[in-house]
């Protein structure tokens, strides 16, 4: 997939995933999650799938290709690991905290029933994450729209 193809899936995610965290109340409870009503499931539903779609859009599409093809790094053939650290000397993110949006990502694809307060402390750092997720989207777009 091109880099800028790919790009535009991210912001498109993160723009859906922003308007899917408008919907939730701030912050959430367990009362909230209780009233099982449709329209938080659903806005709850959105959120977790776009945060999930551009966490998986970020690492499987973006992150090498931009910094193989805006950094000229040569990151072909290395290991995740080695390309995040590449991305992080040039201040675009943290390792440490891509690893825990990655751990995050995987712990919002369970539903954690009967343990509401689980579930609400995940949404919860997700829903700090995602700011983070967004502007790390931003900064990518606006240097490959730099380089090009």
């Amino acid at each position: 997939m091109p880099l800028r193809v790919a790009l535009d899936q991210c912001l498109r995610h993160a723009s859906l995933m922003k308007s899917a965290l408008a919907d939730l109340p701030n912050p959430l409870d367990a009362g909230a999650l209780a009233a099982d009503e449709d329209f938080l499931i659903r806005a709850i539903d959105q959120f977790v799938l776009r945060f999930i779609k551009l966490q998986d859009t970020l690492g499987e599409h973006v992150l090498r290709a931009f910094a193989s093809e805006v950094l000229a790094e040569p990151v072909s053939d290395l290991p995740m690991i080695d390309v995040l650290a590449r991305l992080e000397r040039y201040g675009f993110l943290d390792s440490v905290q891509w690893a825990r949006w990655r751990a995050l990502r995987n712990s919002l694809t369970h539903e954690y029933p009967g343990h509401p307060e689980t579930r609400i402390a995940v949404l919860e750092e997700a829903r700090a994450a995602a700011g983070a997720l967004d502007r790390l989207v931003e900064q990518l777009d606006s240097r490959l729209a730099r380089q090009r």
